[in-house]
């Protein structure tokens, strides 16, 4: 075979295909994964329990906040997932959760026997959160006995 007679045989399949009509791809908005969110959330919650667990109040404030700030954040972005009302239940279930540690952070409490409770209130209601859309294989612990940061959180 020539290189003319190659270049015919190349040629018919694209004059078929530009003869055809091509339909535009829709757009489609990506639906964030919402284990990314709850991932930065859990080693947010995980610093949170260690620095409760040390009794360092600077460091529950901080994780405290950032915690609440990860969680508008989700509440904003991926407000539902896969047909659960993410953002509804984390305002029915997951804040409700803070308040012993918002009234410990108000009361600047550094004492571990007020701290640590209060993150494990907080924990229960993850957990709750879970088994509530069938998710209850997910179980939060504090992981308090291991530190796989480098990072201390002695006061």
């Amino acid at each position: 075979m020539n290189w003319r007679s190659l270049a015919i045989v190349a040629a018919i399949p694209l004059a078929a295909l530009s003869a055809q009509t091509l339909m535009p791809v829709e757009d489609v908005e990506p639906v964030p994964e919402l284990a990314t969110y709850m991932g930065e959330l859990q080693r947010l919650t995980h610093k949170l329990a260690l620095s409760a667990d040390s009794g360092n109040f600077p460091l529950v404030e901080i994780y405290t906040h950032e915690s609440l700030l990860q969680i508008q954040k989700i509440q904003a972005e991926v407000p539902e997932y896969e047909g659960q009302p993410v953002a509804l239940l984390i305002d029915r279930i997951g804040l409700p959760g803070f308040e012993a540690i918002r009234k410990a952070v108000a009361d600047r409490s550094n004492d571990p026997k007020v701290l640590l409770p209060a993150v494990e209130k907080l924990v229960l209601s993850c957990n709750t959160c879970h088994t509530a859309v069938q998710r209850g294989a997910i179980r939060i612990t504090l992981g308090t006995d291991h530190n796989p940061f480098n990072q201390s959180f002695a006061p």
